[in-house]
């Protein structure tokens, strides 16, 4: 087997250049696993998460090697030991009901023995900070499955100026194609959080959308007003179905709405 860490070649390094260093182009080290190391000021590129390199952390927790892994940190637990990139029929079935992309599906793994679409969130270095599964074996009792450090985690996809805050990973994947979104995983957020994002995320133009399932409205509501006592720009959002049941211009046409709606009359007043 190859070194994981063996050199490949020298680069120019981003952080070196941009104070006028690095003239030669070669200060930054690039590994064949995917990191990258620059030996004069430190910056650093973690290798890419792989369904291969999670599997060997995976196989190291389950004891087959001796090695400490950063797979269970966290209060996260073990990871099916056959988790595949590999999407059952089932499975691809269940995306494609909501007319998610083949680029959006492989976000997704498969375990066939737990009969579970798995979504895994890494960090920066690229340890698990947690995981939720969609439940597909007829015999367990709950739809979802989440293990790890769910709560004070952020996980934010998507660009803009408007954060949209959903309950599921599928909703927030087809929001963040026009806005940025945040999955909860649940349908609650921390004040911690709420901080969190005022401080870090939403700058002063940036608004907070929460849109929870219909039957979540008042939860949503009260969220909204939490937000708000934060000095957050914050509305709610309900429709007749989760978000993940609309298209591309009819989220567009919702959010818009109620943050038109929302925001314009509270400024009005």
């Amino acid at each position: 087997m190859q070194n994981p860490n063996y050199f490949n070649y020298h680069t120019a390094c981003p952080k070196c250049r941009a104070k006028g260093l690095d003239r030669s182009g070669d200060n930054l080290a690039v590994y064949n696993d995917g990191h990258q190391w620059c030996y004069r000021c430190g910056y650093h590129v973690p290798a890419p998460v792989t369904i291969e390199t999670t599997k060997e952390k995976v196989n190291n927790v389950l004891g087959i090697s001796q090695l400490e892994s950063s797979i269970s940190t966290k209060n996260c637990s073990h990871l099916p030991s056959d988790i595949s990139s590999v999407l059952s029929t089932i499975a691809q079935e269940w995306l494609i009901q909501y007319d998610l992309t083949l680029s959006e599906m492989r976000r997704f793994w498969w375990s066939e023995s737990k009969q579970q679409l798995i979504y895994p969130v890494f960090d920066l270095e690229g340890n698990l900070e947690f995981w939720q599964a969609r439940n597909f074996a007829p015999e367990l009792k709950t739809k979802y499955f989440t293990s790890g450090n769910v709560e004070d985690n952020l996980h934010i996809l998507g660009e803009g100026n408007v954060l949209i805050l959903v309950e599921d990973i599928v909703s927030s994947i087809k929001v963040a194609r026009q806005y940025k979104s945040l999955p909860l995983f649940g349908s609650f957020i921390n004040k911690q959080n709420l901080i969190r994002l005022r401080d870090y995320v939403l700058d002063d133009i940036a608004e907070l959308g929460i849109w929870l399932d219909p039957d979540k409205f008042q939860d949503a509501t009260r969220l909204c007003k939490k937000a708000q006592e934060l000095g957050i720009r914050a509305f709610t959002i309900l429709s007749r179905q989760d978000p993940k049941y609309y298209t591309n211009n009819q989220i567009q046409d919702i959010i818009e709405h109620w943050r038109n709606t929302v925001i314009t009359t509270k400024e009005q007043k």
